[in-house]
């Protein structure tokens, strides 16, 4: 354990047996005896489940059973999961666990699993008074008093910009007429000025997360060219094997993990310039007969017929026709409902180029596939419109030159080294793969107007591309504030004719 690092991995939770839980209740408020400390555990609910399969005893039974034999029920679990390879058993034990102390861009690496759950603290209400991470190397490498120049520069730049920012959204939302202009100022204020943050700014936030995928994390944790990682996937690694060690158990980093870190780049060194050449938003892949595929797809679910016959019947299917199958499965979605399943049968593939503050927000829609690749200050950076209209933009440049020259010259002594040194503004390219159903639920809530403004102008330049590869089935694909607007306009000629009737 590393103890020059602010981190905190703590367990808050787990789930138990509900006999477990009555017994320990009937100990402490009416004087029945406590169970046993060993059946203290989420191994005896996977155990029980993991027999439901082969005993035709009832489940309450089982559990029962498990909660008296702990140390059997342990054994069935490394046979069933570990032995038969039915991993799934380890889903149902469930922990929960307090993150704090960690850097924004460990935060990065935690959350790209996709099966389990994360609540962060919003970096709205982050404090700018030495709540930094210095990483190992860093240290290692005797750079850490340059490493604290730069971070002091940035956080300056941040209080030189936050009262002139608040100044600039109070006075817009008071012309505006909004209510609470000044405290809503200040939220979009802070909002813009953290784009000058550090990447090695704490963070902290609560994780539930299942021991397959926990143990997962762990292995690929030890792997991760980051050290902070490592330490991170070491700690979780103790807080929690003890108390479940037959549902996690392979927790030491494989030949194939070492491999694919190896095989990825953590930094990519090109020359730096705020004028990337490239399109930020691009769609790489939609297959051509998308629509097609799908509409058939629901052509099955209509009439029960074979895709080949479903095939057959859209031959003779007009646009018109189209639209209308379309609309008619859509017809009484309200804003929160997601399209049929049928959606999902086509994907589209994007290749962006984003802030990390952006990124911080799209890596959360975990059901599509992220893959990012190394910041580099080569693509620029994104400045806020706000910090140009108030005059601001040179000092901002000004900082983000330098910390890219920073970040560079870290580099060179270890590449892991870079990547701290830069800001919530530098951006990277993400691949970015979403079926059609998943860009349904990206719209709502990302071209949104109450969508944070980066991922707002991302979300709406992607849209825009997808909703020109596919018209018929984005006709309902928009932000929450647009919805009933849509709807009306969709739907206006067949409630129009059903009123008539």
């Amino acid at each position: 354990m590393n103890p020059e690092l602010p981190m905190k991995v703590l367990l808050a939770g787990f789930n138990l047996d509900t006999g477990t839980l009555k017994a320990l209740k009937q100990a402490a408020y009416e004087g029945g005896e406590a169970p046993p400390e060993e059946t203290l555990t989420p191994e005896t609910i996977s155990a029980a489940y993991a027999r439901i399969s082969r005993n035709p005893a009832e489940v309450p039974e089982l559990r029962a059973i498990s909660r008296l034999e702990v140390e059997k029920a342990r054994k069935s679990n490394e046979n069933i999961i570990f032995g038969l390879g039915h991993s799934s058993v380890a889903e149902h034990a469930v922990f929960n666990i307090d993150i704090v102390g960690v850097s924004r861009l460990v935060v990065e690496a935690i959350e790209s699993h996709r099966l389990a759950s994360y609540t962060e603290k919003s970096q709205r209400y982050i404090r700018l008074d030495g709540d930094i991470v210095i990483p190992p190397e860093v240290r290692a490498a005797g750079k850490e008093p340059d490493f604290r120049d730069l971070i002091q520069r940035q956080n300056d730049a941040y209080f030189k910009l936050f009262p002139v920012l608040h100044e600039y959204f109070t006075e817009k939302l008071r012309d505006a007429g909004e209510e609470k202009p000044k405290t809503r100022g200040k939220a979009f204020a802070s909002e813009d000025a953290r784009y000058c943050v550090s990447l090695a700014t704490q963070a902290q936030l609560g994780m539930t997360i299942n021991a397959r995928t926990l143990e997962k994390m762990v292995r690929q944790g030890l792997a991760h060219p980051l050290s902070e990682m490592r330490e991170f996937s070491g700690r979780l690694r103790d807080e929690v094997q003890h108390l479940a060690p037959s549902l996690v158990k392979y927790v030491e980093a494989t030949e194939f993990e070492w491999d694919a870190e190896r095989h990825t780049a953590y930094w990519n060194e090109q020359s730096s310039t705020n004028e990337p050449k490239e399109e930020l938003v691009k769609l790489i892949d939609f297959p051509e007969l998308a629509e097609e595929k799908i509409l058939t797809a629901l052509l099955v679910r209509k009439h029960g017929v074979s895709f080949a016959q479903a095939g057959e019947m859209m031959q003779i299917l007009s646009e018109i026709d189209k639209i209308d199958m379309v609309k008619d499965v859509l017809k009484h979605a309200a804003q929160w409902d997601a399209p049929p399943r049928e959606f999902e049968l086509a994907e589209f593939t994007f290749e962006l180029i984003m802030s990390a503050s952006c990124f911080a927000q799209i890596k959360r829609h975990r059901m599509a596939t992220v893959l990012p690749g190394p910041y580099q200050p080569h693509l620029g950076w994104t400045t806020p419109e706000s910090i140009v209209a108030v005059g601001m933009e040179g000092l901002f440049d000004e900082v983000m030159s330098h910390s890219a020259e920073i970040a560079r010259e870290f580099s060179e002594i270890h590449p892991t080294m870079g990547p701290y040194c830069l800001t919530n503004a530098h951006r990277r390219r993400v691949i970015f793969k979403a079926n059609v159903r998943e860009m349904y639920h990206f719209s709502r809530l990302r071209e949104d107007q109450h969508a944070q403004w980066d991922i707002r102008q991302i979300a709406g330049a992607m849209l825009d591309q997808a909703r020109l590869a596919a018209p018929t089935l984005l006709i309902m694909a928009v932000g929450k504030h647009k919805f009933m607007e849509q709807k009306h306009k969709v739907f206006a000629g067949k409630i129009q004719r059903a009123n008539q009737e």
